[in-house]
């Protein structure tokens, strides 16, 4: 599968989670019911060809959060907590069966490391796409290269971002609590957290090619963010890392079968 033949992407269902509107697509059938959580740069849109390339072995759910692509926005900051309370709401009202194999990219992954040790008796399966990690701001921000006259949007936005803006919710249009999401995420990323639940971490080459750091520094922070995803290993005794070197971080654009894999893998783990 190549990342340029995206599938169609239907219509969503909508399902009403405390008086908001939240959009969510399913399809296939079978078990484990295999759910993808996204990050923040991109719409859930792009697990199109991940989902269709899973529906015909597995049920696939994913969804729009709060105030992202077809869904109502939620009022005030929000933390990792109170997403992840939508996402329960939110397959339940789908009937989305249990056990559940959780995908989370970027973001995602770490809204899928809290969903998975709170609701660790109904999951099977854990697979981490590019992770946050908690300390990712501090480690990078300063990394980045200083401004000019010649910087593109990008640059300029992800640059305040990762220097500080995080601090701020209103610099996501989620109005996402990072500082609280990171507390949460501190609490239970702890070695041992989800037993022997069997986990895929997937790590790209974020920072090996990227415009953003000085080429002088790239492999240096590359070897850092490894050495950050490879931590996530610690929360169980049945964990793998898998490294995606023909990938950035979006790897759901760039090399999803590699996502598909690795979701194959944990499933039959889980058997």
């Amino acid at each position: 599968m190549s990342a340029q033949t995206s599938p169609p992407v239907p219509p969503p269902d909508f399902a009403n989670i405390d008086g908001r509107r939240l959009a969510c697509w399913s399809s296939g059938s079978g078990s484990p019911t295999v759910v993808l959580e996204t990050g923040l740069g991109a719409e859930s849109a792009e697990w199109q060809p991940v989902q269709a390339a899973l529906d015909h072995r597995f049920r696939v759910f994913r969804y729009d959060r709060a105030g992202r692509g077809a869904s109502e926005a939620a009022s005030g900051p929000r933390d990792a907590v109170a997403i992840i309370d939508d996402l329960a709401k939110l397959l339940n009202a789908a009937r989305m069966p249990a056990p559940w194999l959780l995908v989370g990219h970027s973001y995602g992954g770490l809204l899928m490391r809290l969903f998975a040790q709170r609701f660790r008796a109904q999951t099977c399966g854990l697979v981490l796409v590019e992770a946050m990690h908690e300390a990712q701001f501090d480690a990078f921000g300063p990394a980045f290269v200083e401004p000019t006259a010649d910087d593109s949007p990008a640059l300029t936005s992800m640059r305040a971002l990762w220097r500080g803006g995080w601090r701020d919710a209103r610099t996501t249009p989620e109005g996402i609590d990072f500082p609280a999401s990171f507390r949460a995420a501190r609490a239970v990323d702890t070695p041992g957290a989800l037993g022997d639940l069997p986990v895929a971490v997937l790590v790209a080459t974020s920072f090996e090619h990227s415009p953003f750091f000085a080429a002088q520094r790239r492999a240096d922070l590359q070897r850092q963010w490894e050495t950050m995803q490879a931590s996530f290993c610690a929360l169980s005794s049945r964990a793998e890392l898998i490294r995606v070197p023909q990938s950035e971080h979006f790897v759901q654009r760039d090399a999803p079968q590699a996502i598909v894999d690795a979701i194959e893998g944990v499933a039959r783990r889980a058997v």
